[in-house]
Protein backbone atom coordinates (compact mmCIF):
# COMPACT_ATOMS: atom_id res chain seq x y z
CA UNK A 1 0.00 0.00 0.00
CA UNK A 2 1.25 3.46 -0.90
CA UNK A 3 1.58 6.15 1.72
CA UNK A 4 -1.65 8.15 1.94
CA UNK A 5 -3.67 5.54 0.05
CA UNK A 6 -7.26 5.24 1.21
CA UNK A 7 -8.92 1.84 1.40
CA UNK A 8 -12.43 3.02 0.57
CA UNK A 9 -14.06 -0.40 0.27
CA UNK A 10 -12.79 -1.47 3.67
CA UNK A 11 -13.95 1.82 5.20
CA UNK A 12 -17.44 1.46 3.74
CA UNK A 13 -17.71 -2.13 4.95
CA UNK A 14 -16.60 -1.15 8.46
CA UNK A 15 -19.16 1.66 8.59
CA UNK A 16 -21.90 -0.62 7.25
CA UNK A 17 -21.05 -3.32 9.79
CA UNK A 18 -21.08 -0.79 12.65
CA UNK A 19 -24.45 0.59 11.56
CA UNK A 20 -25.85 -2.92 11.25
CA UNK A 21 -24.85 -3.68 14.84
CA UNK A 22 -26.35 -0.41 16.09
CA UNK A 23 -29.59 -0.80 14.15
CA UNK A 24 -30.38 -4.51 14.24
CA UNK A 25 -33.79 -5.07 15.78
CA UNK A 26 -34.79 -1.41 15.38
CA UNK A 27 -38.01 -0.34 13.70
CA UNK A 28 -37.97 1.49 10.36
CA UNK A 29 -38.83 4.73 12.17
CA UNK A 30 -35.95 4.26 14.62
CA UNK A 31 -33.62 3.69 11.67
CA UNK A 32 -34.83 6.86 9.95
CA UNK A 33 -34.29 8.84 13.16
CA UNK A 34 -30.77 7.41 13.49
CA UNK A 35 -29.78 8.62 10.03
CA UNK A 36 -31.57 11.96 10.38
CA UNK A 37 -29.76 12.65 13.66
CA UNK A 38 -26.40 11.76 12.12
CA UNK A 39 -27.08 13.87 9.02
CA UNK A 40 -28.08 16.86 11.14
CA UNK A 41 -24.90 16.58 13.22
CA UNK A 42 -22.79 16.36 10.06
CA UNK A 43 -24.46 19.42 8.50
CA UNK A 44 -23.93 21.40 11.70
CA UNK A 45 -20.26 20.41 11.83
CA UNK A 46 -19.74 21.36 8.18
CA UNK A 47 -21.40 24.73 8.79
CA UNK A 48 -19.09 25.35 11.78
CA UNK A 49 -16.03 24.46 9.72
CA UNK A 50 -17.17 26.71 6.88
CA UNK A 51 -17.76 29.62 9.27
CA UNK A 52 -14.37 29.04 10.89
CA UNK A 53 -12.67 29.11 7.48
CA UNK A 54 -14.30 32.44 6.62
CA UNK A 55 -13.03 34.08 9.80
CA UNK A 56 -9.49 32.71 9.46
Amino acid sequence: MKSGEIKAVEMVRAIRDKHYQLLKGKSPEERRQFYRKRAKALHEELARQKAKKRTA
